[in-house]
């Protein structure tokens, strides 16, 4: 079978090229760029998901499958009931977690370690969708959060539901440098509508 096809040419490449994306090419994003540029739209991407009673190695195990460091934990009817991150386990939290309760870290599952939805920091899409890549970033290191979840909440009926996320790893990547450390001169919401208006 093998030897029915012929294998194909090959061509060099040129570091540095970029690549092509479903918009188109994919250049460097900049702070004064919308947020929603930087956003995971989990209504064009899946999440990834980790059900609560597995344990923490099968979550690491998937994030590093999957390329993320969160995870969202559904319950039976698929709706979140929380997340758990890579610091979450790597973490202090895993290690005392196992010594308080006297097992091995092979044993904690992920109901034990994961943060309930009520704690998890999130922002509401409305502002996202007014806000710049600078404003996450300052918001994120301001609260010391690696990520926040952004919800979308029906006018009508008040439901709300987990439209996406951000992390600071992804826009660093998308920035092409590291923007944890590095201040921004956030302006306010209003600023910015001031200077869009």
């Amino acid at each position: 079978m093998t030897d029915d096809y012929a294998v194909l040419s090959h061509i060099p490449l040129t570091p540095g090229i970029p690549c092509r994306t479903p918009g188109g090419l994919s250049p460097l994003v900049h702070a004064n760029d919308p947020a929603i540029s930087v956003m995971t739209d989990f209504s064009k991407v899946t999440p990834v998901t980790i059900e609560p009673e597995m344990n923490i190695h099968t979550a690491i195990r998937k994030m590093r499958e999957a390329g993320v460091r969160l995870l969202l934990v559904p319950d039976l009817d698929d709706n979140i009931i929380g997340i758990i991150t890579a610091t979450d386990i790597q973490g202090e939290r895993a290690f005392k977690l196992s010594q308080d309760l006297g097992i091995a870290r092979t044993d904690i599952r992920v109901s034990m370690l994961m943060m309930p939805l009520d704690k998890v920091m999130a922002m509401d899409l409305v502002t996202v969708l007014d806000a710049r890549v600078g404003h996450i970033i300052n918001s994120l290191r301001k609260l010391e959060r690696h990520h926040t979840l952004v919800v979308e909440t029906d006018r009508i009926t008040g439901r709300q539901v987990i439209r996406g996320l951000f992390s600071i790893s992804h826009v660093s990547k998308l920035m092409g440098r590291d923007v944890s450390q590095v201040e921004f001169a956030a302006h306010s919401l209003a600023e910015v509508q001031h200077e869009l208006g």
